[in-house]
């Protein structure tokens, strides 16, 4: 049998184990289980000294993978099967989505950052970003180099640095003038995630960046983002709500799960859609049952957002929750939102049914609000109100946004209008389609109303 350490830093959460026959296991340790303030590592995966099966932890691993062509690209260049899920995490499981390492312990002593001019020998940020992802290409997360032991999910390409001050240490900001990008070591943690532009999805820099900026402008909980000149290149870089610095100065890692994870799903089921379906928009807006009242209105607020601004791909791994330590599941910022309306070749239809059938964003109509409000507890009414709300913020809010991504570095202002133009003839179709019957007894905020509570 082969055993896998989990750890937080240095402390031993518990063993991911294999057996002879290939199924995997995971059990706590007894001192994660006496810490205090020990957290879970999974909704589906609570604390105590049973040993979780293999239908449990395997899809919870899984999901902490890249996935398609970068799995493939990266289990080749580690010479592992990319079906191995532990062999592929046990080589780069340093850094990861949350707080957890696996195989070797994060031991702050041994932390080091490499800027990326010195990691290329380049004089200039932006070419050394460039040559970056040039090199991701070949080798994602550059597998195999010596201490670099670094994963993010998704099949995007994409790159997970840090971002040092003036005085070469980490903060987590949004990279500004004098900071330096560099490339994590020895299980140090990223504060940043880059995604370069992509010939692909002309203009997805400056339409997710226009999105994430949106979402905040409306009053949405969202990761902060800003866009990177990169050489000839550009990217999206987006601050990880999944770090904080201490009080004491200190980098520190917080949990987190993706939907997928917390409803026991792997990646190859996020969307429901296919012989293999995956979580419903009820299955996912029933996961806020786990959240405070607050943040599971604000899952609600989010799943608008998405329907809104034609974000199709919003599917389960695109919504996840922070379980920080020692005190109840939170809702993580809304991240990875992008309106598919500048893409007609990709598909239109979103990830999830909309009231029991494939729609696209044209198709959303008044009884489909009240439709998902139903198999969610909510009221139909205060649900359309919410619609209606975050419509008329995408009116109030637009010029001010596509004027602040515009001044961005190497933006192309055309891609900028485009999206908001889209998404503001989407959301005005939408929300011309309700007819709100605001009920006597629903309750409202003066700054910032929300759906009534499930009813």
């Amino acid at each position: 049998m082969t055993t896998v350490p989990v750890w937080f830093d240095a402390l031993h959460v518990g063993d991911v184990t294999v057996a002879d026959t290939g199924a995997l296991g995971f059990s706590y340790s007894e001192a994660w289980l006496a810490t205090e303030g020990a957290f879970p590592l999974s909704l589906t995966l609570p604390l105590d000294p049973t040993a979780h099966p293999s239908e449990v932890i395997a899809p919870w691993l899984a999901n902490l993978l890249p996935e398609e062509d970068q799995l493939n690209i990266l289990a080749r260049s580690l010479g592992v099967d990319q079906a191995d899920t532990l062999a592929v995490l046990r080589a780069i499981g340093g850094d990861t989505a949350g707080a957890l390492s696996f195989g070797a312990p994060s031991e702050r002593a041994a932390w080091t950052f490499t800027p990326l001019t010195e990691f290329y020998s380049l004089d200039d940020p932006g070419a050394a970003l460039e040559r970056h992802f040039q090199d991701l290409q070949h080798r994602p997360f550059l597998a195999g180099e010596e201490g670099v032991r670094l994963s993010l999910a998704g099949g995007q390409r994409k790159s997970a640095l840090a971002v040092l001050d003036e005085n070469g240490m980490p903060v987590v900001r949004l990279p500004g003038e004098g900071d330096v990008l560099a490339i994590p070591r020895h299980g140090a943690p990223s504060t940043i995630i880059v995604k370069p532009d992509n010939p692909i999805l002309p203009g997805v820099v400056e339409n997710e960046t226009y999105c994430l900026r949106l979402a905040r402008a409306t009053g949405l909980n969202a990761a902060e983002a800003t866009i990177l000149a990169a050489g000839r290149r550009k990217a999206i870089c987006v601050l990880r709500y999944d770090r904080r610095i201490s009080r004491t100065g200190a980098l520190l890692r917080l949990h987190q799960e993706d939907f997928a994870q917390a409803n026991g799903v792997p990646p190859v089921r996020k969307y429901e859609r296919g012989t293999l379906s995956g979580p419903s928009l009820a299955t996912l807006l029933d996961t806020g049952r786990h959240l405070p009242s607050s943040d599971a209105l604000s899952l609600l607020d989010n799943v608008i957002f998405n329907i809104l601004v034609a974000n199709t791909d919003a599917h389960a791994k695109n919504y996840s929750l922070l379980l920080p330590v020692g005190a109840a599941p939170r809702l993580a910022p809304l991240y990875d939102v992008s309106t598919v309306l500048s893409w007609p070749s990709v598909t239109q239809f979103f990830a999830q049914n909309i009231a029991g059938r494939k729609r696209k964003p044209a198709d959303v109509a008044a009884r489909h609000w009240d439709a998902m409000a139903q198999s969610a507890g909510y009221r139909p009414a205060d649900v359309r109100d919410r619609v209606l709300q975050i419509a008329e913020a995408f009116v109030a809010k637009r010029v001010a946004t596509t004027e602040a991504v515009a001044a961005l570095p190497g933006v192309t202002r055309g891609y900028v209008e485009e999206a908001a133009g889209l998404i503001e003839e989407n959301a005005l179709r939408i929300a011309g389609r309700l007819q709100t019957r605001r009920s006597p007894d629903t309750k409202r905020s003066n700054q910032s109303p929300r759906a009534g509570a499930p009813g």
